[in-house]
């Protein structure tokens, strides 16, 4: 039976691409697309994200609109440098068809879980704070969710955002803190493993010759995020962040992971940083002092290594068709 999921996006020209691989993968069952800032603001993204559904031919699938801000503190701005004014590498896309559920993400993400439960993955590609205010409203929800793989993070890798923090956990570390301390079972998709699933041209170029709609979109909005991210890492090509998240929700086989407690860095230079609680005490004693951030959280499946040849491979044959 396909993975009930529900993606959590900031599309964002990864979130597309992402968005498009799971339409296509028949593991997946998309229940719906909640909304928040990020790649650009939430109205932006949610406006986004009914365009990406109506290219797909999927606008069956739900849209609900979800945070404005961080739980606490200002929001950041958006990269316009990396996904363009509109986030969509400046396609100036015409606006949707379809309109957004009157449901806020908050409500949907609350329903679906109760209504299903154990049964729904949740899948956030961007900030958290969705996520978060989702375990704010209801402490006990995570009982009920069967799994969260999250694109973000960076457990034993520099960051991107900073030197120390990846894009979407600095986007809410607030928010991703408290994530981290959920029961249910998560598993860290970071840039460990996503700056090494890295395409090549040629690789991005198969993606955008295909006779559809959605290959066709991909060929509008990647040239901007391809030509940054060239210059960033000084090579060309691009790193495969969200796509990461719904390969290993369909092979995690192709993942090495970790299972260490993540505590995430609130303040001064390190804010946004996932810091793993490695080393966890078996002594009679119980944790040590030294380990006290992390006592009481279950381990995450942080993923440290991959397969990214297979991995590329995957998600060129799911959007070749």
């Amino acid at each position: 039976m396909p993975r009930k999921i529900i993606i959590d996006t900031d599309p964002g020209i990864d979130d597309s691409m992402a968005i498009f691989y799971a339409l296509n993968s028949p593991e997946i069952e998309l229940l719906g697309l909640t909304t928040i800032f990020g790649n650009a603001s939430t109205e932006t993204c949610t406006t986004n994200a009914l365009r990406l559904l109506e290219i797909a031919g999927r606008s069956d699938i739900p849209v609900h609109k979800g945070a404005e801000k961080p739980i606490s503190s200002e929001r950041r701005g958006s990269p316009e440098f990396v996904h363009g004014l509109d986030g969509q590498g400046n396609s100036n896309l015409s606006p949707p068809k379809t309109s957004v559920q009157s449901q806020t993400a908050l409500e949907f993400l609350h329903k679906t879980i109760r209504h299903n439960p154990g049964e729904v993955t949740l899948v956030p590609i961007g900030p958290l704070t969705n996520i978060a205010e989702l375990f704010i409203h209801d402490s006990t929800i995570d009982q009920d969710i069967k799994e969260i793989i999250l694109m973000g993070g960076n457990a034993i890798s520099e960051g991107n955002a900073t030197p120390t923090a990846e894009a979407n956990i600095i986007n809410d570390p607030e928010a991703a803190d408290i994530v981290f301390s959920a029961n249910c079972e998560i598993s860290m998709v970071g840039l460990e493993v996503t700056n090494k699933v890295f395409m090549t041209k040629d690789e991005i170029n198969i993606l955008c010759q295909f006779d559809d709609p959605r290959s066709e979109h991909l060929k509008k909005i990647i040239p901007f995020y391809y030509d940054f991210l060239s210059s960033f890492f000084e090579k060309e090509g691009m790193p495969t962040h969200d796509s990461s998240a719904i390969t290993y929700l369909i092979d995690r086989s192709l993942f090495r992971t970790l299972n260490y407690p993540i505590k995430v860095e609130t303040e001064g230079i390190s804010r946004g940083k996932t810091w793993m609680g490695m080393g966890i005490s078996r002594n009679e004693g119980g944790p040590s002092e030294r380990l006290k951030p992390w006592e009481g959280r279950k381990n995450v499946n942080v993923c440290v290594d991959v397969d990214a040849e297979k991995v590329i491979s995957l998600i060129l044959d799911r959007l070749s068709y």
